[in-house]
């Protein structure tokens, strides 16, 4: 991972972020075949207050709640259709409890914040070669426009993943035995809900099911308790959010985190 400390306060963004990518290094191009994600930590954001700013700013919004799902606020980009929103909408935001996930696809840039392990992250997916400095301070003064981003945001470190790998990006060593590569592939991803789409997944909001296959004698976190659907002493099979798939699959208890076997008809 690429090291960067940003600070980003009001009025002075601008200048912060120049200072920013000063200090990673110099000025720095972002690659249209690649996209990144930066680590945005901890984010105060009211759920209420975002879906208002959302649907004031022409965003489609979708709220899930106990397996349903509501339009709360929608365009022309698919009236009606959840899973067309969800692959098309240009400004998309999907509430899901106290998760959010807001995407915006620019004419020069695409992007999305979203939950990520420990707090939230930034997706920046360039369409041509653009300098960091430039992307960074349009797709932060977007989320500001929306209450996201508010007198502060730290953005600590980013990584690259290349656009369209016929493998995809590899998993860590602690993860790459015990996370299903198709899942763990999900968290990485570009875009949840297109890849979700281009394999077969079955997206609950911003959570999934899978199955846990349990070490002998282990047990899950108690903070997975309430996501449990059915358990037994060997396996469990839950629906958990997206962004904690990592961190389930590297409890202690786990031997391993796949997807829920789909019956062949004969």
């Amino acid at each position: 991972m690429r090291r960067m400390h940003l600070m980003v306060k009001g009025a002075v963004l601008a200048l912060v972020v120049a200072l920013a990518v000063a200090a990673a290094g110099g000025a720095v191009t972002l690659d249209p075949q690649t996209y990144y994600c930066f680590s945005a930590g901890n984010l105060a954001v009211g759920i209420q207050t975002l879906s208002v700013a959302a649907a004031e700013g022409g965003f489609d919004v979708l709220a899930y709640s106990d397996n349903t799902v509501s339009i709360l606020h929608g365009t022309q980009t698919a009236p009606g259709n959840v899973q067309q929103i969800l692959l098309f909408s240009n400004h998309l935001l999907v509430v899901d409890g106290d998760r959010f996930y807001l995407r915006v696809n620019g004419a020069t840039i695409s992007y999305a914040i979203r939950p990520a392990n420990l707090g939230w992250e930034l997706i920046v997916s360039p369409k041509g070669s653009i300098d960091l400095f430039e992307a960074l301070t349009s797709v932060l003064v977007e989320l500001q426009d929306v209450g996201i981003v508010g007198m502060d945001v730290d953005l600590d470190g980013y990584r690259a993943f290349a656009r369209n790998a016929l493998k995809g990006p590899a998993a860590p060593q602690d993860l790459a035995a015990k996370l299903d590569y198709v899942l763990y592939g999900l968290v990485v991803s570009e875009d949840w809900f297109a890849y979700a789409s281009q394999k077969g997944l079955a997206l609950l909001g911003l959570h999934i099911e899978v199955v846990v296959e349990k070490i002998p004698g282990g047990t899950l976190p108690a903070t997975f308790s309430a996501d449990i659907l059915s358990e037994t002493s060997t396996v469990a099979s839950l629906v958990v959010p997206v962004d904690q798939l990592a961190s389930l699959a590297r409890s202690t208890g786990v031997g391993y985190v796949r997807l829920p076997y789909v019956p062949v008809a004969p």
